[in-house]
This record gives structure tokens, sequence and C-alpha cells, in this order.
């Protein structure tokens, strides 16, 4: 709980300096000083909490997923990911934007219903604490799949789609983007193997990443070192 208390603090933090600088709007709260490596190299995991200065280094833009309600992603992000939609429709495979950026304050009020429905033990299993959710920086993409005009979204289902995903990974490093949580990798990243979960972080980088067969947390390890 200590973590909740924590995020809830600095997701303050975060809206305050945002306001503060004369900007109504948390998305467009961005900083011409942040790096590419600092925005898309990000990590954030069990262990890595979000920058504290995070919503001011990205600027987040809308989109719809396919029920049409609005998600908020980061805009290269988007730009990228629409890139490999329409490689993909070429494959044959349909993929549209599920679940894909997440205030710490949404993530706070997710891990209170979860703990109130299944307990903290739970939670803390399943779930990203506040504050140490992929899912705050924007460039994580939780995708579905378009079957026969409908949107699929069980992650049964999903985990059964196992040819069409091999699509999508075998696409996905062209336009910058890895599969954040791939099989056999649970003890590196901290989470099971999850096909729908994809993270940008630029074409360089998912080339390497790709190309070697690891995690974002094994290719950062020698950066981190310097």
């Amino acid at each position: 709980m200590k973590k909740v208390i924590l995020a809830v603090l600095m997701a303050a933090l975060l809206l305050s300096a945002c306001r503060s600088s004369g900007n109504s709007g948390a998305e467009r709260c961005v900083s011409e000083d942040a790096s590419y490596e600092e925005i898309y190299l990000v990590l954030v995991n069990k262990d890595h909490i979000l920058p504290g200065d995070w919503i001011q280094k990205i600027e987040l833009v809308s989109d719809q997923d396919p029920w049409g309600n609005e998600v908020k992603i980061e805009k290269e992000t988007l730009e990228h990911f629409n890139e490999l939609q329409s490689a993909l429709q070429e494959e044959g495979v349909d993929i549209r934007l599920d679940s894909v950026y997440r205030s710490v304050d949404e993530q706070v009020a997710l891990w209170k219903s979860f703990e109130e429905e299944y307990g903290e033990d739970y939670c803390e299993k399943y779930l990203a604490a506040p504050g140490y959710s992929e899912h705050h920086t924007g460039l994580a993409v939780d995708v579905c799949m378009m079957k026969d005009g409908e949107a699929v979204n069980d992650n049964d289902a999903m985990l059964a789609e196992t040819k069409l995903f091999k699509k999508v990974h075998k696409l996905a490093p062209k336009y910058g983007f890895i599969l954040r949580y791939p099989e056999g990798k649970e003890k590196i990243t901290g989470y099971a193997y999850e096909p729908w979960h994809l993270r940008y972080v630029g074409v360089e980088a998912a080339d390497d990443i790709a190309d070697q067969g690891i995690t974002l947390e094994e290719y950062l390890e020698p950066i981190n070192a310097e």
C-alpha cells in the first residue's frame, strides 16, 4: 500500500507542475528539453517508477478504440502504430487500439477496485502498482483483434491467435514496436507472456531488441551501466 500512497502524491505533483506552467491540459504540457532516449527508451516496470516529470516530456493525442471510446496515446507512437496497422492489414491481420495511456490516478482507482474484489495479494501478483505501469507512459499499446467484424480482446481468445500474432510480432520492429513481455522472459520482465502488449521504442532500438531476442530490460542494462 505504500506504493499506492506514493503514486497518489506523485500524481498530484505532476498535475500541479503542468498547471503552474499555464497549461490547462496536462496532455499538452510538453518539455522540448527531453531527449529521444529519455522518452522512448524510458523503463517503467515493477522496479522502476514513472519519472516524476514524465507528463511534461510527452504529447498525448486522442484516438478511438473499436467501441467508440476515446483513448490517449503519445503522438509519435500513434503515427507509427497507424503505419503498422496498415501494413498488417495487407497481411490479413486487423489490429486496433484497446488499452493505451492510463494516468496514475486511473491506476489507483483500478488497484482499489481489484483490491476490494480480489484482495491485496492478487493485486500484488497480477496488477502494476500505481506509478509502475507502462501504460502511464503513453508508449505502451494493448491491441485487440478484429474478427468477423467484431473486436476480440478476451485474454484467452487472444492467446489462441498464435498465427496472427506471429505476423504482428514479425512486422512490429519495422515500425518501432517490440513485444514487451515475451514468452520465457517472465523472470526478467516481471510479467507473463502478453502477445497483445506492444511498446514503442523507435525503429533502431526495436530492430536491435528483436534481432537479439532480448527484452527492454536487457537492452537497457548496458546503457544504464554507463
